[in-house]
C-alpha cells in the first residue's frame, strides 16, 4: 500500500476519480510495487486515497477487466500481477492493431490528419525540452490513438481501447525511462508520420512494429529495475 501514490482521439474527456485511482493502482502493480497474492482491503484503499469506497470499487472492477486484479466471492480481491510475458502479450497486440491501422491510414490520412500527429510530437518534444517527462504521456497516447483513429476503422479503434488504459500506464512508465537514457525517444514517432506522409503503407507498418518492439524493450528494463529495488519506492 504505501508505493501507491470516440471517435474524435483529439478530445480528452475529464478523468473520473476512480481513473486516477486505477492508474495509481496499475502502474504500482505493472512495476511490482504492489505484488501478486496481496489482499486489496477496501477500507484501507479508501483511507490511502481520502475517498469514499465507491471509486476504490469501480477501480478494482476495472483492474479486474484488465487481468491485473482477481475478485473472489466472500474472500475479496487480490493482485494476480503483470509478468513480462503479459507485456509482451499487449504489445503483440498493439503490433497487431496499430501495425494494420498505420497500413491503412497511410492510404487515406490528409494534410489535416498528419498536421495533428505533428502538432503532438510538437509537444512531446517540449516536454523534454522542459524536462518533465510526465508531460509526455497524454500527447504520447494521443498520438497513437490518433494514428489508429485515422485508418478509418472503427474496429480497429475499440479494439485499441480496450486496451488504452494499459497503454496509457506503460507509456506513463517507459516515457519517464526513455527521457533519462535517450533524448533521441520521439525519433520513432517521426519516422512513422514520414512513412504515412509518403502513402507508403509497407513502410508505415514497419515503423510502427519497430517503435512497440523498442517501447517492449524499455517497458521490460523499467519493470526489472523496479523489481530488483528492495521493496517499493512511494510514488
Amino acid at each position: 500500500m504505501e508505493a501507491l501514490e470516440h471517435f474524435d482521439p483529439g478530445v480528452a474527456p475529464r478523468r473520473a476519480l476512480w481513473e486516477t485511482i486505477v492508474e495509481a493502482m496499475r502502474r504500482a502493480i505493472i512495476l511490482g510495487e504492489l505484488p501478486p497474492g496481496l489482499h486489496l482491503e477496501e477500507p484501507a484503499l479508501a483511507a490511502k486515497f481520502g475517498v469514499s469506497r465507491i471509486p476504490i470499487r469501480e477501480a478494482i472492477v476495472r483492474l479486474e477487466h484488465e487481468g491485473l486484479v482477481r475478485v473472489e466471492p466472500r474472500r475479496g480481491a487480490f493482485i494476480v500481477g503483470m509478468t513480462a510475458d503479459d507485456v509482451h502479450d499487449v504489445y503483440e497486440l498493439r503490433q497487431l492493431i496499430e501495425g494494420r491501422a498505420a497500413w491503412r491510414a497511410a492510404t487515406r490520412i490528409d494534410a489535416e490528419g498528419l498536421a495533428r500527429l505533428e502538432a503532438l510530437c510538437t509537444r512531446m518534444d517540449e516536454a523534454l525540452r522542459r524536462r518533465t517527462p510526465a508531460a509526455m504521456v497524454d500527447p504520447d497516447v494521443q498520438f497513437h490513438r490518433e494514428m489508429v483513429a485515422a485508418a478509418g476503422s472503427r474496429q480497429l479503434l475499440a479494439a485499441w481501447e480496450r486496451l488504452a488504459g494499459l497503454i496509457s500506464t506503460i507509456l506513463g512508465v517507459t516515457d519517464a525511462v526513455r527521457y533519462g537514457s535517450s533524448p533521441n525517444a520521439l525519433h520513432g514517432h517521426q519516422l512513422i508520420i514520414d512513412a504515412l506522409a509518403h502513402g507508403d503503407a509497407d513502410r508505415a507498418e514497419q515503423e510502427v512494429r519497430r517503435h512497440l518492439e523498442n517501447g517492449e524493450q524499455v517497458m521490460r528494463e523499467a519493470m526489472s529495475a523496479g523489481r530488483a529495488a528492495d521493496g517499493a519506492v512511494a510514488r
